[in-house]
């Protein structure tokens, strides 16, 4: 069974697809090709719902066996340094936390995208992919340190702010390219979509979230980082923010989406609706190299 597009608000709220005609074909014809896998929207429906117990999600889980493994392998890996071996799925559900296992379920289909190592110039698939979990891992930092998001959701938005590069990539390869050949570093992405596509990557990818049915504030992140704040719902903001300033961090460490550092540097009060200032963005900056590190942990982890 697939998962029926949701009429959400915030496609109310960004009405790209209704003003755009070569937008809402290209978003036709990816939600005609791909769907989001039924035990992700399981998994999704479960976590949300008070009444979820360990057994349930562990059924839902165990429907799908890569899903399985890759929750073992997770939480038996030296990423979270367990002193003994976990052998019960339930267990390492437990361990792991219900939030973080649809992170999971998540990140194994966003991953199998990135299964061939086609590139082009500075672009390569591996490059974004890291990018991507670079950005959830600094995402989820932001959200530590200054206590204004929910460190698991920071992470899955980080990892999934840019699914409209993955899609541009699949099912618009050669409009892809042509985006490829014009970005600079001091050409912004979204600049030269509009320019060659008449949409963004956010607008594509927040359209097909919709699609995909993914929950209303994951949705928000894709479309809006590039955004300013006031663009956005209210309360979407302080994680739209964060995803908007990790990006942003993550090309500066050279570690970019396409190959090339052009992230714009956020507003002001972008860095203000995550309660960023310049003492706690330094404490974060700091600490970059080791959280980078980790994320190439976890990139390979996803991908293996």
């Amino acid at each position: 069974m697939e998962a029926r597009p949701a009429k959400s608000s915030a496609s109310r709220e960004f009405p790209a697809v209704d003003g755009n005609p070569a937008l809402a074909r290209l978003a036709a014809r990816i939600g005609e090709i791909s769907t989001l896998p039924e035990v992700v929207y399981r998994i999704l429906t479960l976590v949300e719902d008070p009444e979820t117990g360990a057994s349930d999600l562990s059924d839902a889980v165990r429907s799908d066996p890569a899903l399985a493994m890759r929750v073992m392998r997770t939480v038996n890996s030296p990423y979270y340094g367990l002193e003994e071996k976990v052998a019960d799925l339930q267990q390492a559900i437990a361990i792991l936390g219900f939030r973080e296992i649809r992170n999971l379920a998540v990140t194994s289909h966003v991953a199998t995208l990135f299964r061939t190592s086609e590139g082009y110039k500075h672009y390569s698939r591996k490059g974004l992919w890291q990018h991507l979990v670079a950005t959830g891992v600094v995402c989820r930092m932001i959200a530590q340190t200054t206590g204004r998001i929910p460190p698991h959701e920071a992470y899955l938005a980080g990892l999934l702010h840019d699914l409209g590069l993955i899609l541009l990539d699949q099912y618009a390869h050669a409009s892809f390219c042509r985006v490829l050949d014009a970005i600079s570093p001091d050409c912004p992405t979204c600049q030269v979509e509009m320019e060659l596509l008449g949409f963004t990557h956010a607008e594509l990818g927040q359209t097909v979230a919709q699609q995909w049915n993914l929950p209303e504030h994951l949705t928000a992140a894709i479309g809006f980082h590039h955004q300013p704040p006031d663009q956005c719902q209210l309360p979407y903001r302080p994680l739209v923010c964060a995803v908007a300033v990790a990006d942003f961090l993550c090309h500066r460490q050279e570690v970019p989406s396409l190959g090339v550092p052009n992230a714009p540097l956020p507003t002001p009060d972008t860095f203000a609706q995550v309660n960023l200032e310049r003492e706690t963005l330094r404490q974060i900056v700091s600490q970059l190299e080791t959280a980078l590190r980790s994320a190439d942990m976890m990139a390979l982890l996803h991908v293996r």
